[in-house]
């Protein structure tokens, strides 16, 4: 068996270990997948359609499109900044790549954001009028989300191994990143001289393709959204590469 063979073998194993870890002596199991995002979406929905009576046409539509990458987002980084230090045993007694253990938490959240997609916003998307001509471009917008996303789970996740306060700093950085982030209101609800804290923001660049590609598809538009969003994705990537290749022996020494 070649080496590739056996990493892709070693990430299914493990991915399939975390899932039923994940839901193994739970009530509701595997309906976590619909009900989180469900919960999240009533909660947020009455209170910015219904209180705060936010003026978004198919609102619900516009909120799932970004809700559900958020929650990829947000799981995925916290469920990974510490994978390293948690399994430092592991990866210093078993010849195993630590890019598995990453690459696998990825696996199980993707297999988690497909169900909650399907299950939850195709049913809201088939119902709202408008184009669907932006679902045929939809695999790229999830393909730089995983990447960005892998790319910044690496990191934090090596950073975590040298400063062990990585995983609280992304708690806390992550919990007000979601009101920063148009995932609930319209970037043209910012005002001008505050739209500047979106446009530093990677997050809101690798949401903007795959919102444009269900609720607000356009040709230029998204060829120039979906170009910002590899970017950052390469970015971070590229990032957690250089970092890794600098420190990877001390990773080993400091887990």
């Amino acid at each position: 068996m070649n080496e590739s063979r056996i990493f892709r073998h070693q990430i299914q194993t493990l991915a399939i270990a975390n899932l039923k870890a994940r839901y193994r002596k739970t009530f509701a199991g595997f309906l976590w997948v619909v009900l989180n995002p469900l919960i999240m979406f009533g909660v947020q929905s009455l209170v910015f359609r219904k209180f705060i009576r936010l003026e978004v046409p198919d609102y619900g539509m516009f909120l799932l499109s970004g809700l559900l990458p958020w929650i990829f987002i947000l799981q995925t980084l916290e469920m990974s900044t510490s994978l390293l230090v948690v399994n430092g045993r592991l990866l210093k007694s078993f010849p195993l790549n630590p890019l598995v253990c990453l690459l696998a938490q990825l696996c199980d959240n993707a297999v988690n954001f497909v169900a909650a997609f399907v299950l939850v916003l195709v049913p809201v998307w088939i119902r709202t009028p408008g184009s669907k001509l932006g679902l045929i471009f939809l695999p790229l917008p999830i393909l730089t989300l995983f990447i960005g996303v892998f790319g910044l789970a690496w990191l934090l996740a090596s950073l975590q191994v040298f400063f062990r306060d990585t995983r609280f700093m992304v708690s806390f950085v992550m919990s007000f990143a979601f009101f920063l982030t148009p995932v609930f209101y319209p970037v043209e609800y910012v005002p001008s001289q505050f739209r500047w804290m979106v446009l530093v923001n990677p997050f809101h660049h690798l949401l903007v393709p795959f919102r444009m590609s269900l609720y607000s598809f356009t040709p230029q538009g998204f060829a120039h959204a979906i170009g910002v969003a590899a970017g950052v994705a390469l970015f971070f990537l590229g990032a957690a590469a250089v970092f890794w290749r600098l420190k990877r022996n001390d990773v080993y020494l400091n887990i």
